[in-house]
């Protein structure tokens, strides 16, 4: 699921360009972030309070999109990253644009990386 993600970075830097997707990621982040705090120590509810937790999570979700994007690095490293999928490219943004609604999932990001890390050790202890 990681390298799915990473492709997705690659797939909006080689679209978008390197600089937009940073500016993106990063106000993802701090942006997400900051305003889920703001909400949390205004909160007056348990809504509140919820929307709140779903931002800073949303903020978190997307780090490791910026990291992705930031070790990417340009646009002719995003189109070896990509490979062959480049070759149908309606196909290939319909793909990773449908994904990038799991962004929108709390979580989900972490979550996958250490679903993959778990993974990765038992296959090693294995191997």
């Amino acid at each position: 699921m990681k390298q799915r993600f990473r492709k997705l970075a690659a797939i909006d830097i080689v679209f978008l360009g390197f600089k937009l997707v940073v500016v993106e990621y990063a106000f993802g982040v701090l942006g997400s972030i900051a305003l889920g705090v703001f909400v949390l120590l205004r909160s007056h509810s348990k809504a509140q309070f919820a929307i709140g937790l779903y931002l800073i999570c949303l903020g978190i979700n997307y780090l490791p999109m910026f990291v992705y994007a930031a070790s990417i690095a340009s646009k002719q490293n995003a189109r070896a990253e990509l490979g062959d999928e480049l070759f149908e490219e309606r196909r290939a943004m319909s793909r990773y644009r449908r994904m990038s609604l799991l962004l929108l999932v709390p979580l989900i990001l972490p979550v996958c990386a250490i679903i993959g890390s778990v993974r990765g050790a038992r296959g090693l202890k294995q191997g």
